[in-house]
């Protein structure tokens, strides 16, 4: 790992693509704050695409590769992390062999496709002390920050129950012709986890981590194929147990006609009661046990962490929105790879790493099980 000779951290994207779906989001995000740069990448297998994207990135073509040895093998000791965003069913063999070879890893949601391989995962991070941290983008809203602080304060008091859910319409819909759209091939397969899980029901179980540090217990669920592709599941209902009393009633899809990405978050405690929408980012509703409705933005006198400098881009009323969701996640991975860097040890404070990860797709395994059994099953 190169020596910290300038305030920004180098680092090369594996995959991401200007056509990809994440791509220049994560592009953008990175470029936003100034505190990452990107040097290098193999951002396609397709060569057109792989250089088409360098030039957008402003990437040297010297240091564009064809392929992630040749990347790993001339810029090891040039950048500070590897970023990793292809598809997820790519992650395991790409993160193992990056982290085998001393290499500091960023890596998209999620990092496996089964429990087997997240631990394949841990158990290389343990043998090389590795640093990894996983993306999940949606934890940077500053509101939802707020709320989580709420939380931890006890404004809300004791949590006693969660309702979340994502849904989006994109494996229902058609076109002008009336055929269904299509999306990327890897989306089409699913395999011990559906695809669905990995990619939404992933970012649920962690707002519920993230909001209130409760692991997940029992779980019953249903999973459903409805919409034009019959051989994946796009449908999931579920009821889950948490440590400290806490139940979650959780649900996401791929055939919710009219949602765009509805995803959305209601969580009860014996105080109040807080709701928050994506779509709408910089509000959130509260209410109380006396009867009182009011909503919060970054501009109200009774915040106290959504008006910190760092998330005030721009004054309230010009809403903070996805790009900088990812940013301010992004920031947090620089703070947890630059302490590592320092210290040789792995902490996170509003990010994620392996363990967290791990917790999740335990998750998402029961919940595919308890699909089948059509019972309770033990996370």
């Amino acid at each position: 790992m190169k020596e910290d000779k300038t305030n920004k951290l180098r680092v090369a994207f594996v995959g991401g693509g200007m056509n990809s779906a994440v791509g220049l989001a994560h592009y953008s995000a990175i470029s936003l704050d100034n505190v990452f740069e990107l040097v290098a990448g193999c951002f396609s297998r397709r060569r057109e695409i792989n250089y088409a994207s360098a030039e957008r990135y402003k990437v040297p073509k010297n240091r564009t590769y064809d392929s992630i040895d040749e990347l790993v093998t001339s810029e090891k000791n040039k950048v500070d992390a590897v970023v990793v965003l292809t598809p997820t069913n790519q992650h395991a063999s790409q993160v193992i062999s990056l982290v085998n070879k001393d290499v500091p890893v960023i890596c998209e949601k999620t990092l496996g496709c089964s429990t087997d391989e997240v631990e394949q995962i841990r158990a290389a991070l343990q043998k090389k002390n590795g640093f990894l941290a996983a993306i999940y983008n949606y934890l940077g809203y500053p509101i939802i920050r707020e709320l989580r602080h709420m939380v931890q304060k006890g404004t809300l008091g004791k949590i006693n129950h969660i309702q979340i859910e994502m849904p989006q319409e994109g494996f229902i819909l058609i076109n002008r012709e009336g055929k269904p759209i299509i999306p990327q091939d890897w989306r089409l397969k699913d395999g011990v986890i559906p695809t669905i899980s990995l990619d939404l029901g992933v970012h649920l179980h962690m707002f519920i981590k993230y909001l209130t540090d409760e692991s997940p217990i029992n779980v019953v669920a249903r999973s459903e194929s409805i919409g034009s592709f019959s051989e994946i599941v796009d449908n999931v209902n579920c009821i889950i147990e948490y440590s400290n009393n806490l139940t979650c009633n959780m649900w996401y899809s791929k055939i919710a006609i009219g949602n765009r990405n509805g995803l959305k978050i209601r969580i009860y405690g014996s105080k109040a009661s807080a709701e928050w929408l994506q779509e709408v980012p910089e509000i959130l509703h509260l209410a109380d046990v006396r009867g009182n409705r009011w909503k919060v933005d970054r501009g109200n006198q009774e915040v106290e962490i959504s008006n910190q400098q760092r998330y005030t881009r721009f004054k309230v009323g010009h809403p903070a929105g996805f790009i900088e969701a990812y940013a301010n996640y992004y920031q947090d991975i620089a703070n947890a790879l630059q302490d590592y860097k320092r210290s040789n040890i792995v902490s996170f404070k509003d990010c994620f790493g392996i363990e967290e990860a791990y917790e999740g797709v335990r998750l998402l395994e029961a919940i595919q099980k308890s699909s089948k059994s059509r019972a309770w099953e033990r996370v």
